[in-house]
């Protein structure tokens, strides 16, 4: 076999299981040895020698990016990663791989000096049998070459080993892995599950196997069967099927508000022993496209999503589980059920969740616009489609696939037809039980559109959002809406603005369009830089934060956060009238979606829940109404609740899905916010700057300025700061000024005055977030265009400043090497393009 075949067998191979029993693995996971090589010379200086001298590079974390450390903040090239390990004698006999759940992107990997494969699908997990590689009970050296060039779209190459890193230890007759395709009868209420088990015989002899099926829920068989095959000498990936029905009785369907999940595990006899068992979990549903709706279970759903960018500025790439269920859950509270989600390929604990918490989604090779992959003959697209299916053929919450984005214009890619057509016709050959698609943006302007080969037109729309009606004049195919969105939008989260309601309205009550997604959830690091006429609302700022998010990179809200929840929410509007507070009672109004609404679905299971506000404005959980099944289209729905008001300052009331997620909720104060007290003051020639911590029941502040019988108030923001830049306010002059706090009650008592006047200085940057991370601080800030340079002081104790950093990243910097459970005390000042330096900012602890 000549090398390419072997690299092109090996990328093949991986693991989809998600739990095997009978395999030891060992992590590679944690320091190893790392040199960048912007000048390509690694090869010839013998770098992936097995003996070469790695003791003077670097360290750096796998799984991990590079990108995240100061040092190689902007570094695209080459770049190399080495260690050792050790396996026993005893496992001599066995099959030994080394198995990468993913590396960005280009990589070739050595084993002692031997180059076993290679691998070019940065976002995709593979894998290499290593066992006539490795030196058994004596140090064998590991050496990685990445490269992260490859670039599609305006996301940043994290480039790195960006996912856990493992030995698997099998025996060299294994179940390699399980697709499992379970069909319901809706009208019997039975389902058939199928399953193709495929496995490997790495000895030289035939050898005869049997295996044994057990499908569970909530732990329990509800069925069984045994199998058998005989697997020729020196097979990978024999498959053999299996069938078994289920009875009514053991059928529960899943669906995003009830995500029920079954578990496969099948089991390799040998004798009367399990020699090794893998465990899949799997959903039964139904989805498919008739005229004009897209049901699942036989029940249409016009449904709302995000795009999400797997990413932010304190885990790059990495998705540690902890990012996975904020972005989930996220999503969850804001009623998202539908989505295309993503242009990368996830991996699988994030696609887990997707299942378990019920999201549905179009996995897509990652194509865009202007691509020479978008090309029938080209094999790596048809390799991505493959590897994508292949693994997360499992998941029910992926009910389609999409070969591509944005890559419908014959101008830009003149085979984009007869690729579209043979992906399609690929993916359904592949997996004829989900749908295929392709996102495109001209639908709504070409008669002949590659769309007409999808079962379903995903169409992108930037403003022009007539688009829908010309897509569908063309085409008649029912559409849903896989990005939508106008301008960015800012890094400050109180300007993060956009006008959610009169985008969704331009699309909604029309028939044929089944679900919109915004672009984006978060923003991204970027540096892309827009052509006019969008030049000046599409190039990304300063910060490298494309600031397409209702979130920002570091995961704080912005204010169109609670305005997208609101259209976004599965009913129109919740309410509370007729409070008397002596009684104790108040009366609850529903208003649910219009049919043809957008989300417009059947809502079952969903309760509201109410809370009374103490003195300090928290909230105490005081009842709860399960509600009867709401239907698009109902006419409202009231009741009365009771709850002691008697000396509470609000009221909460709260619209829960069945999964106990918050989707909607209003507050009802009684009184107003407490006083707000100003803690920092930054005073120059360019504005002047009013630090304060936030109080409770406050929903917004503003600070009020005066000179002499002069009175004026800034306007109000959802910030812990206010910065006037005022041209009446001069310098030198003395002005008075107080912060208050707001909610939908009224205003605070104003804080403290503070007089002072501008002067000749310069404001510091602005921080926008100091997030600790393990034995690291991630510090977000504000980035100016005639910046130059940035320093940091920052110490353990207050005011006592002993480590210092001077850095040009932009928009984030990472303190590093910070000792757990140690406080830290930083502040940070710019030096401008003049040379000249700002005033420090105030000093911020990071517990």
């Amino acid at each position: 076999m000549n090398l390419n075949k072997l690299i092109l067998v090996f990328c093949l191979f991986f693991s989809i299981a998600s739990f095997a029993q009978g395999t030891k693995k060992l992590s590679l996971d944690g320091k190893w040895s790392f040199k960048i090589d912007p000048e390509y010379e690694g090869e010839t200086l013998g770098f992936e020698k097995k003996d070469f001298d790695t003791s003077h590079w670097d360290k750096m974390e796998v799984p991990g990016n590079w990108n995240l450390h100061n040092l190689y903040s902007e570094y695209s090239g080459d770049a190399w990663y080495s260690r050792t390990f050790t396996v026993n004698e005893s496992q001599k006999n066995q099959l030994v791989r080394l198995v990468f759940e993913s590396v960005f992107n280009d990589s070739k990997v050595w084993i002692n000096g031997k180059l076993i494969g290679e691998n070019h699908l940065g976002f995709m997990p593979f894998q290499f049998d290593i066992s006539k590689h490795i030196n058994y009970n004596q140090e064998n050296r590991i050496t990685v070459l990445v490269n992260n060039m490859f670039k599609k779209g305006a996301m940043w190459s994290w480039g790195g080993i960006r996912r856990p890193v493992s030995l698997e230890i099998t025996a060299p007759i294994r179940i390699d892995y399980q697709h499992i395709t379970a069909i319901p009868d809706l009208k019997k209420g039975t389902a058939e599950v199928q399953l193709k088990i495929v496995a490997s015989n790495t000895t030289a002899l035939e050898k005869s196997i049997s295996y044994t099926v057990y499908l569970k829920k909530d732990g329990k068989i509800v069925a069984q069967k045994k199998e058998s095959a005989t697997i020729p000498a020196n097979t990978f990936e024999y498959e053999t099927f299996s069938t078994i029905q289920l009875s009514k009785s053991n059928v529960t369907l899943w669906h995003y508000d009830f995500p029920v999940l079954y578990e496969s595990s099948v089991v390799l006899n040998e004798g009367n022993q399990a020699a090794q068992t893998i465990s899949n979990q799997f959903g039964i549903r139904k989805v498919e496209v008739i005229g004009t709706k897209i049901l699942l279970n036989g029940e249409s759903v016009r449904a709302v999503g995000f795009n999400v960018l797997a990413e932010d500025r304190i885990t790059g790439t990495t998705l540690p589980f902890e990012k996975i269920k904020a972005d989930v859950d996220m999503m969850k509270s804001m009623g998202v059920v539908m989505t295309r989600l993503a242009h990368v390929t996830l991996p699988e604990e994030y696609l887990d969740y997707l299942d378990e918490k019920g999201i549905m989604i179009f996995s897509e090779v990652g194509l865009w616009g202007k691509d020479r992959w978008v090309d029938p003959d080209h094999p790596m697209p048809k390799e991505w489609l493959q590897r994508i299916i292949k693994k997360e053929y499992n998941h029910p919450s992926i009910i389609g696939w999409s070969v591509g984005n944005e890559i419908g214009s014959p101008k830009n890619n003149p085979k984009t037809s007869e690729y579209i057509k043979g992906a399609v016709e690929m993916s359904k050959k592949l997996d004829p039980n989900r749908l295929a698609v392709y996102a495109s943006n001209t639908a709504q302007s070409q008669v002949d559109d590659a769309v007409k080969y999808c079962d379903l037109a995903l169409l992108n729309l930037y403003g022009g959002f007539s688009g829908v009606d010309k897509a569908w004049n063309l085409h008649k195919m029912p559409i849903f809406v896989s990005e939508f969105g106008q301008q960015l939008n800012s890094d400050d989260p109180n300007l993060g603005v956009i006008n959610i309601k009169k985008m969704m309205d331009d699309m909604r009550n029309k028939e044929y369009v089944l679900g919109l997604s915004l672009w984006t959830l978060n923003d991204y690091r970027s540096k892309y830089n827009a052509e006019p006429p969008t030049a000046a609302t599409w190039t990304t700022p300063p910060s490298q934060n494309r600031t397409w998010g209702i979130v920002t990179t570091m995961g704080k809200p912005k204010r169109s956060f609670a305005a997208t929840q609101k259209e976004y929410a599965p009913v129109k509007g919740i309410s509370l009238s007729d409070i008397n507070k002596e009684k104790g009672t108040a009366k609850v109004t529903i208003i649910p979606r219009a049919k043809l609404d957008i989300p417009a679905n059947i809502l079952r299971g969903f309760k509201v829940q109410w809370s009374v506000l103490d003195a300090n404005f928290s909230a105490t959980k005081s009842g709860e109404k399960v509600l009867k099944t709401i239907y698009p289209g109902d006419s409202e729905l009231s009741f009365e609740i009771k709850c002691n008001l008697s000396k509470s300052k609000g009221i909460k009331i709260e619209f829960v899905d069945p999964q106990g997620y918050i989707v909607l909720d209003e507050i009802y104060y009684f009184a107003v916010p407490d006083q707000p007290k100003i803690k920092h003051t930054d005073v120059a020639n360019d504005g002047v700057r009013f630090i304060f911590d936030k109080v409770p029941g406050a929903d917004e502040y503003a600070v009020q300025y005066q000179l002499k019988d002069s009175i004026y108030t800034t306007k109000k923001t959802i910030n812990n700061f206010v910065e006037i830049e005022d041209k009446k306010v001069k310098q030198d002059v003395n002005w008075t000024y107080k912060v208050i706090a707001y909610n939908k009650f009224g205003a605070s008592t104003p804080s403290n005055e503070v007089i002072v006047a501008r002067n000749e200085l310069d404001l510091p940057p602005i921080i926008w977030d100091a997030v600790r991370n393990k034995t690291n601080i991630f510090i977000g800030f504000e980035v100016l265009p005639k910046d130059d340079m940035y320093e940091i002081e920052y110490g353990f104790k207050p005011s006592e400043y002993n480590r210092k950093l001077a850095f040009k990243n932009q928009g984030v910097v990472r303190l590093s090497n910070i000792p757990t459970e140690t406080p830290v005390y930083f502040r940070m000042r710019i030096r401008k393009q003049t040379g000249f330096t700002s005033e420090w900012t105030h000093e911020i602890k990071v517990k």
